[in-house]
């Protein structure tokens, strides 16, 4: 025999804590996670908006400082004598003459570009140049380098950016102490000067040179520890930068991931890294505004108050789960006492003592707790009765046993004697009596003995053919029976003598074995996940009154059975009364009325029709469902 394995004992306090913990930290993770995730869209969102708007300020200031530094150096086509000086011949005469003329405009030059670290003219055409240097206040004059390449514009209003540089002296071999620093990188904004109106043409050409720095300081505003920026013209080369290593660079070379498009402001991350772009709206040059910031730093506050908002939470989730425990234990605490109390109870046997739960256990809340205790009591005040009662009931079940072993006694006792009977019957030579003994024996062996209570409707058939063939032999009247059993439905299980009331009825209301071509039809089949039986005859029809009162009679059954809030036990009462009428009225139709509610017991459902046919005689036809629940019987 298997050994029992008991659980080990946890307490429901227990239980409840640890779920109500569990699920507290569910909620925390879920929670913490949904805000998380939107502290992180929305610290996206205003992060994306300051970039676009702090780096179109800065686009801005580029752009309104070159542009207003090349306005300056257009200034040129209103100082007359100077533009007489350009047209004209460049002796060291006219040179000294238009020096001061000269001066005043490189100055008017560089207030409009304070950065501006050399202004230099050149003249290609009659190879002379002027450079000026703003941090000297003084100018030279030089032949042309052949080292400048000086770009080629065809006409006035055109203006050219030389990317990143190295600052050079333009061949006037200016000292290094004056250069300083040496190796300042620059960018150099070329512009044409021509003869207007007569010719647009260029005769002069403006170089100013322009520091890295003022393009970064502009930038400065959007520049943080963990961010770079970089300045990058339609060529992915970095013109500037705060990360001064990558000036004069590629761009590809620091991020080959990166796709640029022809989009005003864009966003685009990859891994670890976000890269975001704003394009300079200058009708001089076509540079852009990349900034470049790790996904951490862009999260860095929205982490750091995360763990100021899980730490809040997580002290007030502990009080929480501390008040809620205290008071889950407080009740399981009475609890508690109770199944102590109860086990020493029984362990004692001393239910039937006159004494209260009250008295060992305080406890004056009325929920629960106060109704199980009350419960627990009239238990202990109905357990002397129950013992009481006991002995009767065990009483009362013996004399059952007794009874049933009687009724299994008398069906045999009377079997063997009618077995005795065809035995005698055999000697003297009457097989017709010998067959009508033996028929009649198994017939009634079929019927008095209780179990089971079930039969295959094959089983049942059989039955029905020896009390057609003892019908036979007692009217000396042939009757044709015709059989359509459907295979599949010779094994459904139907309650027993179910089938032979019917057949019955037909003989004895129908008045077949007093005509001469007697027949009934038996038919069986499954169909629409039910059992379907239909018994024809052509014996005398039934009447329509009849057929009502019969209709209404299965109706009464069906709704005492099935419909009334009765007992299992009332049930079976409803049952037994009707199987026990036709002794005391005589009702020809109570074969009809047993053989219902037995189906109706048995199956739960059932669609039963009696009416006359077409044999000018009766038919009776009933259904039940193949997988309906059967009535059960209450276990003693």
């Amino acid at each position: 025999m298997a050994k029992i394995k008991y659980k080990k004992f946890i307490s429901i306090g227990q239980k409840i804590i640890f779920e109500v913990t569990w699920l507290m930290i569910l909620f925390v993770v879920v929670f913490s996670l949904y805000v998380y995730l939107s502290m992180q869209r929305n610290a996206m969102n205003r992060y994306e908006q300051q970039i676009i708007i702090n780096t179109e300020v800065s686009a801005r200031n580029i752009d309104h400082y070159i542009s207003s530094m090349i306005t300056a150096t257009r200034s040129v086509y209103i100082n007359h004598m100077l533009m007489e000086f350009l047209k004209n011949n460049h002796g060291r005469k006219e040179l000294e003459y238009n020096e001061a003329r000269i001066t005043e405009y490189f100055k008017s030059v560089y207030y409009a570009s304070a950065v501006a670290t050399q202004i230099y003219l050149v003249m290609p055409y009659e190879n002379f140049s002027i450079l000026y240097e703003p941090k000297q206040l003084k100018f030279s004059v030089a032949g042309i380098d052949k080292r400048i390449k000086i770009p080629q514009m065809q006409d006035h209003r055109e203006v050219y950016v030389e990317p990143t540089h190295i600052k050079t002296d333009y061949g006037h071999n200016i000292p290094v102490i004056e250069r300083y620093p040496a190796d300042e990188q620059v960018i150099t904004v070329w512009l044409p000067i021509a003869n207007l109106p007569a010719d647009s043409k260029p005769i002069a050409y403006m170089a100013i040179d322009l520091p890295i720095s003022f393009i970064t300081d502009n930038c400065s505003v959007i520049d943080t520890e963990e961010e770079t920026v970089y300045v990058v013209d339609e060529a992915n080369m970095i013109i500037a930068s705060s990360n001064t290593d990558a000036q004069m660079k590629n761009l590809m070379e620091y991020y080959p991931w990166y796709r640029r498009t022809d989009q005003n402001s864009i966003f685009s991350q990859y891994r670890d890294q976000l890269l975001a772009e704003t394009q300079i709206d200058s009708q001089y040059f076509n540079w852009s505004i990349v900034k470049a910031a790790s996904i951490r730093s862009v999260y860095a506050l929205t982490t750091t108050q995360m763990v100021s908002m899980l730490m809040l939470f997580g002290v007030l989730a502990s009080l929480f789960l501390v008040v809620t425990s205290a008071g889950i234990l407080k009740y399981v605490k009475s609890l508690r006492q109770i199944t102590s109390y109860m086990e020493k109870e029984r362990e004692s046997r001393s239910w039937d003592q006159e004494r209260k739960i009250s008295d060992y256990i305080q406890y004056y809340a009325n929920d629960e707790i106060g109704s199980m205790m009350d419960s627990f009591q009239h238990l202990m005040d109905s357990l002397k009765e129950h013992a009481i009662q006991k002995y009767e009931l065990k009483l009362a079940y013996t004399k059952s046993e007794l009874r049933t072993m009687q009724a299994q006694i008398n069906p045999h006792f009377i079997y063997n004697v009618i077995q005795c009977f065809a035995t005698n019957a055999l000697k003297d030579h009457n097989l017709k009596q010998y067959q009508m003994i033996s028929s009649f024996g198994q017939m009634l062996h079929y019927a008095m003995v209780l179990e089971p209570s079930m039969v295959s409707a094959d089983k049942e058939i059989e039955y029905i053919e020896r009390y057609i063939d003892l019908q036979q032999m007692r009217f000396e009247q042939h009757l044709i029976m015709i059989y359509e059993i459907e295979p599949t439905s010779a094994d459904f299980k139907i309650p027993k003598m179910s089938i032979q009331p019917l057949i019955e009825n037909s003989i004895i209301h129908g008045d077949l074995m007093r005509k001469s071509e007697g027949m009934i039809q038996l038919k069986t089949e499954i169909r629409q996940e039910q059992f379907h039986l239909l018994l024809k005859d052509n014996g005398i029809p039934v009447s329509e009154k009849t057929t009502r009162q019969i209709q209404c009679k299965i109706d009464q059954i069906r709704e005492k059975l099935l419909y009334q809030n009765n007992s299992v036990e009332r049930k079976r009462a409803a049952a037994l009364k009707y199987s026990v009428r036709e002794d005391e009225n005589h009702n020809h139709f109570i074969g009809i009325e047993n053989v219902f509610s037995r189906l109706l017991l048995s199956f739960g459902s059932c669609d039963f029709r009696i009416y006359a046919n077409d044999w000018k005689g009766t038919s009776v036809e009933f259904a039940v469902p193949l997988k309906a629940k059967p009535f059960q019987e209450v276990k003693e």
